[in-house]
Parts: structure tokens; sequence; C-alpha cells
């Protein structure tokens, strides 16, 4: 597998991320043994890189892959990161917040630190926008880079997580300003073969423009950590979904709807047929990787299986350089 920096941190993280969210469901709703058996293949083939968060599960995300690192005396191969989600009244002292939550991550996970905390609202341009991205209440980015990136600062200097990362949704114009703040690590950039606009400006596929956020972040020195690389699992082009899946919900750009993201689906399920791949999933992993400036692609699984499948993408190798710009090319249509 390979061995990417993160950005400034120091840190080298896996090509392939292991995102143990809600949506693919392994690490929140799997069984136990199946939890433990993608954990340990995911070691065994060099996944380094392990993606937390506590509203996964109310909790119980952290907890099993916590245990299971432990189980396998795995701590110290790997980097894990989780999140923290504001409140509108935590904003009344964000460092208190910040410190509460990290503390209650830690005990759930059962360690001292985390290698990354990272926010997990969406960043807005001021405190007149409160638009609702998925389940999290904006930020302001007056406020994101003074008292919410100060007490993230504070978490860095107290030993409970060794660096600190923001999430890249909301306001574009907001984002890239963030992202040239100098106030975190790492940033969390949106970004699939539906809508590969964070790496190529423009490209939105009818959905919200990031307009190059991945080559601004990258520029500006921060590690890059690419989030819904499966769209949510619209990118396997059919409306079935695992049994341990779970529901994508409300969508994290703005534009984005889950059904017309199946329908562009199916129309990268037809180039993955002409280059004779497994499918739209093959496709879309390997576009992701091979997109500049991405430290890690984290893709959430819900079975053991799943896992093996991107296992198997990864070492195919980067998406041909015709294949992107086919690709690329579908997403710049309206």
């Amino acid at each position: 597998m390979e061995q990417r920096l993160l950005g400034k941190t120091g840190l080298r993280v896996s090509a392939l991320g292991f995102g143990a969210g809600a949506v693919g469901g392994l690490l929140v709703r799997g069984e136990r043994a199946d939890q433990t058996r993608a954990v340990a293949r995911a070691l065994d083939a060099g996944i380094t890189y392990f993606d937390t968060a506590p509203s996964y599960g109310d909790g119980r995300s952290e907890e099993n892959l916590g245990a299971i690192l432990g189980e396998l005396r795995a701590w110290r191969r790997v980097a894990v990161g989780t999140k923290v989600r504001l409140q509108p009244a935590d904003l009344a002292d964000p460092a208190a917040a910040i410190r509460r939550s990290c503390e209650a991550s830690l005990r759930r996970l059962g360690c001292d630190a985390v290698d990354l905390l990272q926010l997990h609202n969406p960043i807005a341009s001021s405190a007149a926008d409160n638009t609702v991205t998925g389940s999290s209440r904006p930020v302001p980015l007056d406020v994101v880079t003074g008292a919410v990136a100060e007490g993230m600062r504070d978490v860095v200097a107290q030993g409970l997580a060794r660096h600190a990362g923001c999430t890249g949704l909301g306001d574009a114009r907001a984002l890239h300003a963030l992202v040239a703040s100098g106030a975190f690590a790492t940033v969390q950039t949106y970004f699939n073969a539906i809508n590969p606009s964070a790496g190529v400006a423009g490209a939105a596929g009818g959905e919200q423009d990031f307009a190059g956020l991945i080559g601004a972040a990258a520029t500006a020195g921060l590690g890059v950590v690419a989030i819904r690389v499966m769209a949510a699992g619209a990118l396997l082009a059919r409306p079935q979904r695992h049994r341990n899946a779970g529901d994508p919900g409300a969508l994290l750009v703005d534009g984005a709807r889950y059904n017309r993201d199946l329908e562009r689906a199916r129309e990268i399920q037809a180039i993955a047929a002409e280059l004779t791949y497994d499918g739209p999933l093959e496709l879309a992993l390997r576009f992701v990787l091979a997109a500049p400036g991405i430290s890690t692609a984290l893709v959430g699984f819900s079975s053991p299986e799943q896992l093996d499948d991107a296992l198997r993408w990864t070492r195919r190798g980067p998406l041909p350089r015709a294949a992107i710009d086919r690709v690329v090319d579908l997403a710049r249509r309206p």
C-alpha cells in the first residue's frame, strides 16, 4: 500500500483510508467478528489511516474501532482521526466544548491521544448563513479561525490530539480562505467522480462547485483527506444497499440529490464497462486515487468483502489519464 505524506504533519498515511462511519456502517452495525476481520485485513494490506467520529452510531464506531485496535495490538501501527461537532450553544466557549468532546472520544477509543482531531461543522462566510449541511450547523469563518482554532490548538498543546484539522464543507469562498489561513493542518474534502470540483474547478456535476479546493489546500501545505469517495453509495449505480449500510440521509453539498447521483453513476458505469473494470465503484476509487494533492481517500465499508474489493482496485493503480478526462467531461455537464 502506498503511504503518502499528510501535509506538513510529518505523518504518513495509506492512500486508501478506512472509513468507520455510519453510511458504510460496518463499524457501527456489523457483527464483531466481521469488524475484527476487516480491520485485521486492512492492517495486513498496509492501511494505516482510520477515520471515526462521535456521531457515528452515537459513539459505537469509536468504541468498536478502539477495542479492535487494542485487541490486535495495532495502535502503534496506525494513525486515527476523529472529530468534534459544535452546537450553537458551544460557541459561547468553544475551547471547553472541544476539550469535552475530545476527552469523551479518547475514553470511547481507549487511548490517550488521537493523531488528528477535526472540526466536523461546515464553514459559513458569516453568522447570517444558517444553512444546515447534513446534520451540522455551520460555524462562521471568523469564529473558526479565531476561538475554534484556538481551542483546537489547546487540545494539541495538552497532548490530547497531535494535529488539528477541519471539514471542507460549506461556503466555497470561506473554505478557500480557511485553508489559506494556516489555522489547520488538514482538511477533509468532498471529492468523487460525480462531483470532482474540489480537484477540477467547474466540474461539479450540477452540484456545488468547490473551485479546486484540493489544489489550494495542498499548495498551503495541508494534508487532504478525500471524503464521500463513493458518493454515499450512489456510485454503485443501483439503489439496493447492504444491510449494514446507513441511509445516506441529507447529502453534504448544495444541489446534490441521491437519485440524481444514481443517474450520473449509471453514465460512469457505462465507461467502466467499456474499460472492462469490475464496475463503477472501481472506476470511482481509482479516479480519486489518481488526483494530485490527496493524502488519503476514505472509503466506508459495509462488509469485509467490500474492503477486499477496494484493496484489489487500489492495487490496480490510479485511473489512466484518458479515463480521467472522460469522467471530468461528464462532470462539466449541467
